[in-house]
């Protein structure tokens, strides 16, 4: 099985939910600005990123794990990627992507404001912040893909 896990304009959530997936974080709590900042797939979304899929590793099942970033609204891109998938006859049984998007999509939008005007530890904190509220979501997307 493959697991896509993508975020709209932003790499941190699905980086997030990626290392929980491979127990890279805990799921007990909540990771640490040093945490995230470990995570080699755990970066801002450049425009070199938007569409590429980002090996995050092998879980303990053997399943390939990566995440990705993507422009535009997450249901359409899954519906993409599943129409792509039946393209090339590939069973939706070996892949499941999996969306990881902030509550409010300006979050990325400001975070590269504050990258570009020289304020990186002030998106870093806050792009962390986001990690934080929304690490029970991700830790239940991360078991649920598991589990499934």
């Amino acid at each position: 099985m493959n697991y896509i896990y993508f975020g709209v304009n932003d790499l941190y959530l699905p980086a997030t939910a990626a290392a929980l997936h491979l127990a890279h974080l805990s799921t007990a709590s909540p990771p640490t600005q040093e945490e995230l900042r470990s995570l080699p797939y755990c970066h801002g979304a450049e425009k070199e990123d938007e569409g590429q899929l980002i090996r995050a590793g092998r879980d303990k099942q053997g399943n390939h794990i990566y995440v990705t970033s993507v422009k535009g609204h997450p249901d359409v891109i899954v519906r993409a990627v599943e129409s792509l998938l039946g393209v090339y006859q590939i069973s939706l049984n070996e892949v499941k992507v999996i969306p990881c998007v902030p509550e409010n999509p300006q979050i990325t939008v400001l975070c590269r404001m504050l990258s570009f005007i020289g304020l990186q530890k002030a998106a870093d904190r806050l792009i962390w912040q986001v990690a934080r509220n929304r690490h029970a979501d991700l830790a239940g997307l991360s078991a649920g893909a598991v589990s499934s």
